[in-house]
């Protein structure tokens, strides 16, 4: 079995670097997919940390995306510098002659042999397929696993032989979806994606307006406090489950906001005999106040798994 290294920026790829993870990981095993050389001890000489965590890998990926080269606020690239961690990684892999595939996030390309420093400009050539977070994402990868399934036939392949594998990949080569357990956990279309996460919270929104307004005129404070709950709850399960986009939570978040608000006027107006629309500045302003609360709640909740899951992918490291 390969043991395979995540080489990526994390200030440019961490979303999608948990995805490729995991499902690097449903496929050979959690303990053969490594994610970051972190966790360096002090005193510890970098390179050689790395040097000696690269004997125990095989095959290193090395996610690049727009910000790949990591430019810095005095307009410098980050991966100019001797000591950035990406640079050392890249260039310890080559040296040892270890097979490296670049994989060229959301559409971006693979920089210019001028934006990378000499010991880095062999790395261009090397041939990039294309891995898109979005439909795509699981046919993507599965050309990737192909390619590493032809280089590890039985897990027994030499490096010598699978760099040569590798590298006379056709790019753009069709592989067949050879494995349909690993697609049914998360291959959820784009009809059912929405309805988990737009159409329960609605629903579950709807029905405690009408038990708490309707049913029981109970107070509104609870009603406050389900709208505080239930889209922080989908928010978050949103960006931990399926490792969706800012965009996208900010778009779903406002969607459940409106759409909730709009179905407990309705509902509130068909159960008492009142207009549909709020007839009061003040109607008006309570019914934007829980809008506005159910999506910033759903944002907010999408943004706070995000940080965990950087936590938990920075704390992970390779055993020495």
């Amino acid at each position: 079995m390969p043991r395979i290294l995540i080489s990526y920026r994390h200030s440019d790829s961490l979303a999608i670097a948990g995805r490729i993870f995991d499902r690097l990981a449903a496929y050979y095993g959690r303990e053969s997919i490594f994610q970051d050389i972190e966790n360096i001890p002090f005193g510890t000489h970098i390179r050689k940390h790395i040097e000696t965590t690269l004997q125990t890998i095989d095959l290193m990926l090395v996610l690049i995306g727009p910000g790949w080269i990591g430019p810095t606020p005095r307009g410098e690239a980050k991966i100019a510098h001797a000591n950035d961690l990406v640079r050392l990684e890249v260039e310890t892999a080559l040296v040892r002659g270890m097979p490296v595939i670049p994989l060229l996030v959301d559409g971006a390309k693979m920089p210019a042999s001028t934006d990378l420093p000499e010991s880095l400009r062999d790395f261009v050539f090397l041939n990039a397929p294309e891995i898109s977070s979005g439909r795509d994402f699981h046919s993507h990868m599965d050309r990737v696993i192909e390619t590493i399934e032809r280089a590890f036939p039985g897990g027994s392949r030499t490096r010598g032989s699978l760099a040569t594998s590798i590298n006379a990949r056709p790019r753009h080569a069709a592989v067949p979806r050879n494995n349909e357990a690993l697609t049914a956990p998360t291959g959820k279309t784009v009809w059912v994606y929405p309805m988990g996460y737009l159409g329960l919270p609605v629903l579950i929104l709807l029905i405690v307006h009408h038990l708490i307004v309707n049913s029981f005129n109970l107070d509104s404070g609870y009603l406050r406090a389900a709208s505080f709950v239930v889209p922080s709850c989908f928010g978050f399960l949103l960006s931990w489950r399926e490792r969706t986009s800012f965009r996208a939570a900010v778009l779903l978040g406002a969607v459940v906001g409106i759409v909730a608000v709009t179905g407990m006027t309705v509902s509130e107006s068909l159960n008492s005999g009142d207009p549909i629309l709020p007839s009061t500045i003040y109607e008006w302003r309570e019914n934007i106040e829980y809008a506005v609360t159910i999506g910033l709640c759903f944002i907010g909740a999408h943004m706070v798994a995000h940080v965990l899951r950087a936590r938990m992918a920075r704390t992970s490291k390779l055993p020495s």
